[in-house]
């Protein structure tokens, strides 16, 4: 049984309507009706194709009437069917009749009745206007920014008028004269075509004379209505403005329609993201269409376009987005049904034979893509023998490879799916049953237009070819795959899992589930190596991809620059141990080593020097060498020599895979130093070569590392004595020889192995009697190991951080936390001492942030209970000091002491305060040492104390009275009779006499109070009697007399005449505070200004009273005799009389 004698339409016998790729055309000749007929004898009317068919029908029936018709966008990927589904759409909604009588909604074999009632209720719709138009076209691809032109164009053939905007204007014109019947008989009586001689409008002599046997008015002559048919309708070398756009279709929608009203219309626009393409322009003028359409024409016009993306995936459609507001998203499920219904449609009677036989190969089925995300599912059960001759599998490779071809949905549109499986399966029909459609069957079909869209190089293309004419047709298909795959995306979630390599190759060329596919499988391998030898393809890893010219060039540099390097034996043992002690180093920094339940960190310290490190003291030395440079021999002989108590780790690399290691290292060197030299290339075929190379240096350094890792991991451990470390793998080595090493390099490490030093730190800095409790230690302080250790690491006087280096260092390798606490625990309890910056730290103040910077010094002066005694008593006189107290208080005290000394004098008329040499020689002591000075100078000390203490008292007590003195007398100067007594206050001051035992202050500050009390009023009483002599004389005036009192007050207060206020002088205190603000010479100068202002009022009387009173001051005169006297009269009369001219006179 052959392919052909199980399927419903044999291929050979049925040929494909329309080739499988509708074409929206408006052509009614018999070809064209044929094919039209086939397509709508094989519509499969279900699914999306339904849905959406049903979703424009009744978008635009629920818009009628409304101010708005919705457009609407069908989208798919290439093959989906979107043509097809358009032209179906254009023709059941017209109901497109065949001369035989039958239309196109009773040829469809089947139709769901939701869309039956849909269509009836479209025809009631188009009863009601002016019918049912559909206009349908595909937009040019990008060819022309003239947009409404060509949907007008669309629109204007629908109808039956050119397409050609001025011929169609010209038309319409002759329909509104009523002229095209006439017009169009006397071409056609003429023996000319009507629509040939339009497309010569402007030089037909036909419509010329027809045009004026309609209109004698319309042209005297032929010529000139030839002239005035290309001035009326002249060539478009623009695109028609909307409103000209809009104009045209009304005009030619009631031309069309029944009884001049407008058919219910639908305008389709195949390709329309096609068109666009990326022009923005383009974008932008095919919205503006759409919303004129859409909002200025009656909700009369419905727009429908297409295009393989969605409108929110592609950028430049989501302008489209608010016009096109119906989508219907077509799937590759709806092309699988379609393919299943009309081509691959088994005969009843044979399914029972392919289920047979696919179930006796369902092993190779299964096998096919094993382990990619394209591979056998459970859901292929149900469809396998309904896909039948092609596998499921590669149906979704298909696919796949259909979105990468044309993933923009930009390119001319390929062939159909449709088509490529109708050819596919007519290739193999003729063969038994068991041959499959090969998955490279997809290339050839595709090739010649991948080619002109640019998504196959020519050059590429031209190889494979020639491949086939001199390696056979396998090679052929070999490379035709390899470059499929090699379009498939490999980011994140598009990764499908294929690769170019020789399983999925194989599972690809599979054509024959029956035959021993083994033998293929091995061609296929032997093929791939040949053409990778040749130069053909390049091999990446387990991948191969096809190479290219200037692939050819980076793989030619490669070679030079591997050659090179096998030929340098210095540079790949340099590579090599880099690469090998690199590797070493990380696994041993990666180990985390810890000792004890103290948690110390502990850190290695690698060498790879000829000859074995020394240990520090404080790191495990780690000495590496590898058996390329080194024997095993002198490694175990440097380890014995060592000894058995050397912390020493000593690790050996194997010369292990010697060969293969070498091989990748140049590999990878040799790719990496090709992809330098050759940069980034911008051309496709230098970035595919770049690519091809990355992946092989990617391959090789996965390669070496692996191998690097493998050496790394076998490497063997000794430890010091020559003992080897047998574990699985060398961080398990490592980490316990390690351990021992440990114990090696701090065997005194358990003597502080605790993790509660922390709480020993708290304890002691807070004066616990016993600090080392918490780590068990119940004896005293300074009996503990540390603490031992610690006062003979000070010896003679050492800086903290010295103390902690030593004791950190082997063999004790103690935490810092456990010497710090010794120290901080042995200063507290006073057998040693801490200096900061020269300054003693008190007791309960040293912690660990001074203990790096702090000098330490044993404590050797001691003190008995009797000495302790004194000593406390000895503080108290100034700060409290409980028992034990004594050396945290004694800083205290000392600093207290010299405050009072300081106190006990000060700066004149104080007496110089007490010299404290020697208590600061004491201060700069510290524990023991300072207790003791303090105890031999306790008897002078609290004499000083007494002494001091009773001086600051005193000053306190005379100080107020001498700043008050001091205050008066600086009022005090003018006054003669205080001459003395300010004598007396100098010498107090100069002297420093103010704590002498007779209070010598006293009596001068009421002596000096009394005379400025006294003179203080004696100035207020003069002030007084001068105020009331100044308003006796205004009260005598003639000139005052006459002003009111108001008058008068406001008068006084301008010129500052007011009686003074009586003094408080009640106290020492306030009389200084009133002799600051109003000083005696004020207040005489006050008295003395009294008369000058008594002249002022009167002055300010008079003009008030006379505006234009002036002030005359009478000549200062000395006369001796009468004619002095009559001389000077005389001219004072002059004088008045001349002022007497400009107003009254005031007299100063």
């Amino acid at each position: 049984m052959k392919i052909k004698d199980v399927l419903q339409r044999d291929p050979g016998t049925f040929p494909l309507v329309n080739q499988g790729q509708a074409r929206i055309v408006d052509s009614r000749n018999e070809k064209a009706l044929e094919e039209l007929r086939g397509e709508l004898s094989t519509f499969v009317c279900e699914g999306q194709y339904a849905d959406g068919v049903q979703k424009i029908i009744r978008s635009y029936l629920d818009s009628i009437g409304k101010t708005n018709q919705k457009a609407a966008w069908v989208s798919g990927f290439f093959g989906s069917g979107k043509s097809h589904l358009l032209k179906m759409l254009c023709h059941l909604w017209q109901d497109t009749s065949f001369p035989d009588g039958v239309t196109a909604r009773a040829i469809v074999p089947t139709m769901p009745d939701d869309l039956r009632a849909l269509l009836r209720e479209l025809d009631t719709a188009g009863r009601r206007a002016g019918g049912l138009l559909a206009a349908a076209g595909s937009l040019p691809s990008g060819t022309t920014d003239q947009v409404r032109l060509t949907i007008l164009g669309i629109l204007l053939r629908a109808v039956g008028l050119p397409e050609q905007y001025p011929q169609a204007r010209f038309c319409l014109w002759l329909h509104s004269q009523g002229y095209f019947d006439k017009v169009k008989k006397s071409v056609e009586a003429a023996g000319k075509v009507f629509d040939k001689e339009l497309n010569n409008l402007y030089v037909s002599g036909p419509i010329a004379k027809a045009l004026l046997a309609c209109d004698k008015s319309y042209a005297s002559s032929e010529a000139e209505a030839r002239q005035t048919l290309r001035a009326s309708y002249p060539p478009m070398a623009r695109d028609i403005t909307t409103e000209e756009f809009l104009t045209t279709v009304k005009e030619a929608l009631k031309l069309h329609g029944r009884d001049g009203r407008t058919a219910c219309t639908l305008l389709i626009l195949d390709e329309v993201q096609q068109y666009v393409g990326d022009s923005n322009d383009r974008s932008v003028l095919v919205t503006e269409v759409a919303e004129a359409v859409s909002k200025q024409l009656d909700s009369q016009v419905m727009i429908v376009g297409a295009g393989q993306s969605a409108l929110t995936d592609v950028q430049l459609l989501h302008k489209l987005m608010d016009r096109f507001t119906i989508r219907v998203p077509l799937s590759d499920a709806e092309v699988e049904q379609v393919t299943r219904k009309v081509l691959l449609h088994k005969k009843p009677a044979s399914v029972a034979a392919v289920r047979k036989l696919l179930d006796a190969n369902a092993g190779e089925i299964s096998r096919q893509l094993q382990g990619t995300r394209i591979g056998e599912i459970v859901e292929d059960r149900a469809i396998i023998v309904e896909d039948y001759p092609l596998l499921p599998v590669r149906r979704r490779f298909w696919e796949n490879c259909f979105r990468q071809i044309d993933a923009a949905g930009t390119h001319s549109q390929l062939r159909s799916q449709l088509r490529i499986i109708y050819d596919a399966i007519k290739k193999i029909s003729g063969r038994p049953l068991g041959a499959v459609v090969p998955g490279d069957e997809l290339f050839e079909a595709l090739a010649p237009e991948m080619v002109n869209t640019g998504v196959l190089l020519r050059e590429i293309n031209e190889r494979i070819i020639q491949v086939g004419k001199s390696d056979g047709p396998l090679a052929q298909r070999v490379c035709g795959l390899v470059f499929l795959i090699g379009k498939l995306k490999r980011e994140g979630g598009a990764d499908i899992g294929v690769r170019a390599k020789k399983e999925h190759l194989a599972d690809l060329l599979v054509e024959d589930l029956s035959a021993d596919n083994g033998k293929l499988r091995s061609d296929v391998e032997a093929v791939l190596q040949k053409l990778a030898m040749e130069g053909v393809l390049m091999q990446v890893g387990d991948e191969y991809r096809l190479q290219t010219r200037e692939g050819s060039e980076w793989d030619r540099e490669f070679r030079n620059r591997q050659t090179k390097l096998n030929n340098d034996a210095g540079a790949v043992q340099f590579l090599r141990d880099q690469l090998l002690y690199s590797e070493t180093d990380k696994i041993v920094r990666g180990i985390k080593l810890i000792q004890g339940a103290a948690k110390e960190p502990r850190q290695f310290v690698i060498s790879r020097e000829a000859t074995p490190p020394l240990a520090d003291g404080a790191t495990i030395p780690v000495w590496i060498q590898d058996q390329w440079s080194a024997s095993e021999k002198q490694m175990v002989d440097a380890a014995r020599a060592a000894g058995a108590t050397s912390p020493i780790l000593y690790v050996f690399i194997p010369r292990q895979s010697a060969g293969d290691l070498q091989r990748w290292i140049v590999e990878a060197e040799a790719t990496q130093q090709t992809l330098d030299a050759k940069g980034s290339p911008t051309g496709d075929e230098g970035r595919e070569a770049r690519q091809s190379m990355e992946s092989r240096h990617a391959k090789a350094i996965g390669e070496r590392d692996r191998l690097v890792r493998d050496i790394a991991a076998n490497a063997k451990v000794f430890q010091g004595g020559g003992s080897e470390v047998i574990r699985l793998t060398l961080e398990e080595k490592i980490r316990d020889s390690a351990g021992d090493s440990l114990v090696r390099l701090f065997p005194r490490f358990k003597d502080a192995d605790s993790g509660a030093w922390e709480a020993v730190i708290k304890r002691a800095r807070d004066g616990a009697d016993q600090p080392f409790q918490p780590v068990g230690h119940a004896d005293a302080t300074e009996k503990h190991s540390v603490c031992l250790q610690a006062v003979a690491a000070i010896g003679a006087g050492k800086i903290g951080g010295e103390i902690r280096k030593a004791l950190r260092a082997s063999p004790f390798g103690w935490p810092q936390d456990a010497i710090d606490a010794a120290l901080i625990a042995l200063h507290r309890s006073q057998h040693i001492t801490a200096t900061l910056n020269g300054t003693p730290v008190p007791l309960g103040q040293l912690d660990q942030n001074k203990i790096a910077k702090a000098e330490f010094r044993v404590e050797h002066a001691t003190l008995s209970v009797q000495d302790r005694l004194l000593v406390r008593k000895l503080i108290t006189h100034l700060v409290q000091c409980k028992s034990g107290e004594e050396g945290v208080k004694a800083a205290e005290f000392l600093n207290a002491l010299v405050a009072l000394a300081r106190a006990a004098g000060g700066s004149a008329p104080l007496p110089v305060p007490p010299a404290t040499t020697d208590i600061e020689d004491i201060q700069r002591l510290v524990g023991n040492e300072q207790l003791v000075a303090l105890k031999d100078k306790a008897a002078n000390l609290e004499s000083r104390i007494k002494v001091w203490t009773a001086a600051r008292d005193l000053a306190a007590k005379r100080l107020p009275s001498w700043e008050v003195v001091e205050h008066l007398a600086r009022h005090a100067g003018d006054l003669p009779e205080a001459k003395a007594h300010l004598d007396q206050i100098d010498a107090i001051r100069t002297q420093r006499l103010l704590l002498e035992p007779t209070d010598s202050v006293a009596p001068i500050r009421v002596a000096i109070a009394g005379l400025l009390r006294g003179a203080v009023n004696g100035a207020h009483t003069a002030h007084t009697a001068a105020h009331e002599q100044a308003m006796a004389t205004l009260a005598a005036n003639e000139i005052w007399k006459k002003l009111d009192s108001t008058q008068q007050f406001g008068i006084l207060d301008a010129v500052g005449l007011v009686a003074p206020v009586k003094p408080d002088v009640s106290s020492d205190e306030v009389l200084g505070r009133h002799l600051d603000a109003r000083p005696l010479r004020v207040a005489l100068a006050e008295r003395d200004a009294i008369p000058g202002r008594v002249q002022q009022a009167i002055e300010r009387a008079a003009k008030l009273l006379e505006p234009k009173v002036r002030s005359v001051a009478i000549e200062r005169a000395t006369l001796r005799n009468e004619d002095d006297v009559n001389e000077w009269l005389s001219r004072q009369k002059t004088a008045l009389l001349l002022a007497l001219k400009d107003g009254p006179v005031l007299i100063q």
